[in-house]
């Protein structure tokens, strides 16, 4: 596992940008090989990260304030529903083609502000708190990569999200609502439902159920970004 106090070439899914100035945000990456798991299991690790990140973050807030963390499938944590956090999991192979995989982790503590395209959707626990010294990144960071490592365990022995299924479902911030579906073959609205244990969400269209994997594929609110 890394840690560091800046990042100056981030990147989240879809090649966004993720912008983390000096001292003010959580930047932590851990490397792990997994043992039997194929390219197209990679969604679920990313479902027991950004479960792992919302009880870290719930942890920490709940000391000083009242709030809500919920997460916006399949990986945004949200506090209040602002954007907190943003995670990205990739696949890379060594010379020997042997697997492994980054579980890279982005949480925003510091920031008394962010640029005007996502001022309105972004958060930070210093916005929502006004508090400096309230907050261990240290901390924060032990908390997550623990729950992280106890979920994982958990995903290893199961094959599945059956055993994390039901946390991730009560943070979902989408589940029963109509959500509209950014997906490049066509946008469309359906009612999200939850997940499937191998992390897709499930969407009800015209008494239809499908099951959307994350890839390039986006949800948002038909309102606006929850």
């Amino acid at each position: 596992m890394v840690s560091a106090s800046e990042q100056t070439a981030g990147r989240g899914r879809s090649g966004h940008v993720w912008q983390s100035p000096p001292g003010t945000s959580i930047s932590t990456s851990m490397l792990i090989y997994p043992k039997g798991i194929e390219p197209e299991r990679l969604p679920e690790i990313t479902i027991l990260s950004a479960l792992s990140v919302a009880n870290g973050v719930e942890k920490a807030y709940f000391k000083v304030a009242a709030g809500d963390v919920k997460i916006k499938w399949p990986n945004d944590v949200l506090l209040n529903q602002k954007k907190l956090s943003g995670i990205l999991t990739e696949l890379c192979f060594l010379p020997n083609k042997e697997k492994y995989v980054v579980v890279g982790i982005g949480v925003n503590v510091f920031q008394k502000s962010f640029p005007a395209d996502i001022s309105e959707t972004a958060t930070s626990l210093w916005i929502e708190t006004k508090l400096e010294d309230a907050f261990s990144k240290k901390e924060i960071i032990e908390d997550i990569w623990e729950n992280f490592l106890a979920y994982y365990d958990l995903f290893q022995k199961t094959g599945d999200l059956s055993l994390v299924k039901e946390k991730y479902e009560k943070r979902l911030i989408n589940i029963g609502r109509i959500v509209k579906v950014l997906d490049p073959k066509g946008e469309y609205e359906a009612k999200a439902l939850g997940i499937d244990e191998r992390g897709r969400l499930m969407v009800e269209k015209d008494e239809k159920i499908d099951f959307i994997d994350s890839g390039e594929v986006s949800i948002r609110g038909i309102l606006g970004y929850v």
